[in-house]
């Protein structure tokens, strides 16, 4: 299941490590499913994961006292709250390392990173370098952020109820592919293909989507394309094609804040979704801004243009 105690102890050791070994992983995993509160297992001592027999067949595969020294920085690092819940943890986890993403990114950012293109350029009229940097930056830190937080978005998804799985896992993986299902007791089982937002689907993919959709129901089950945020009533390019070309469109699509309700089951879940996301962020980034982290990187990078091509006639001869 996603959003457990034992998922979100994984989860964020997985995320405050980096990349544990298999052998660490296979002992917090264990760790993990002696635990049913956040409490006790910030609480967790080696004397108390000692006890734990991790492999039966193998009695010297014990926690060491290099790994115990991982798990304990863990423990103290702030990154779990034993008073908020293990949604509010998951937002917290995850939003907390996407922003880490981000601003190693722009730190690692270089000029030959930027892929100036000198005809838009011309044409945008960036006639010099603090210009031209400020937008080829932008440019670049967008692209990446947009790939980023669609993963984001999914894991926000996976881990706002302990009724979500990842589609690749279902039984029904090989035959047909979803991002994610919702399976909850006495409810039919619902498979749900997500979208960025109201105009993110195209009238070929739709049709893809009536035979997939039309497949998960004969099999018995609930199909929906999801949007993360927007209203049903936006009048989109893709809420235009629904009405065109999807039957009942209406009963198989979730649309923003119905979607995020749906797979927490609980109402209004996207206003609590959106407090956390600004607290996190605001609290990781000290109530400064990623504009402001960017305008911060753009100085250095004009002072590395100039050091490398003194002018901005020559860098602009260098691309030719």
């Amino acid at each position: 299941m996603a959003a457990t105690i034992q998922e979100l102890i994984i989860k964020g050791f997985q995320i405050y490590t980096g990349n544990p070994s298999s052998g660490l992983k296979e002992k917090i995993e264990m760790i993990a499913s002696h635990h049913g509160t956040i409490s006790s297992f910030l609480r967790g001592r080696k004397t108390d994961f000692d006890k734990l027999v991790f492999k039966v067949d193998n009695p010297k595969f014990k926690l060491t006292e290099k790994n115990y020294s991982k798990i304990e920085a863990f423990q103290n690092s702030g990154l779990l709250i034993a008073e908020l819940s293990i949604q509010e943890n998951f937002i917290r986890i995850l939003t907390n390392h996407f922003i880490s993403k981000q601003l190693l990114m722009i730190e690692n950012l270089g000029l030959e990173t930027l892929n100036i293109n000198p005809i838009l350029s011309g044409a945008l009229n960036l006639n010099n370098e603090t210009d031209l940097i400020r937008y080829y930056t932008y440019q670049a830190i967008s692209r990446s952020i947009v790939t980023s937080v669609g993963f984001l978005v999914q894991n926000l998804l996976l881990y706002s109820s302990d009724c979500v799985f990842e589609g690749k896992n279902d039984d029904l993986g090989d035959e047909t592919k979803w991002d994610l299902v919702v399976k909850k007791l006495d409810q039919v089982k619902a498979y749900l293909e997500i979208k960025s937002g109201t105009n993110d689907v195209d009238k070929a993919q739709i049709h893809h989507y009536i035979r997939e959709i039309e497949f998960i129901e004969e099999q018995g089950y609930k199909a929906y394309i999801g949007e993360t945020y927007g209203k049903r009533e936006n009048q989109t390019v893709t809420h235009s094609l629904y009405e065109s070309y999807l039957p009942d469109w209406g009963n198989r699509t979730l649309i923003g804040k119905e979607l995020w309700e749906f797979v927490s089951g609980q109402p209004d879940y996207h206003i609590r979704l959106m407090d956390n996301l600004f607290e996190t962020s605001s609290a990781f980034m000290a109530n400064d801004s990623l504009i402001k982290k960017i305008e911060e990187k753009i100085s250095p990078l004009v002072d590395d243009f100039r050091r490398k091509y003194e002018t901005y006639d020559n860098f602009m001869k260098s691309l030719w």
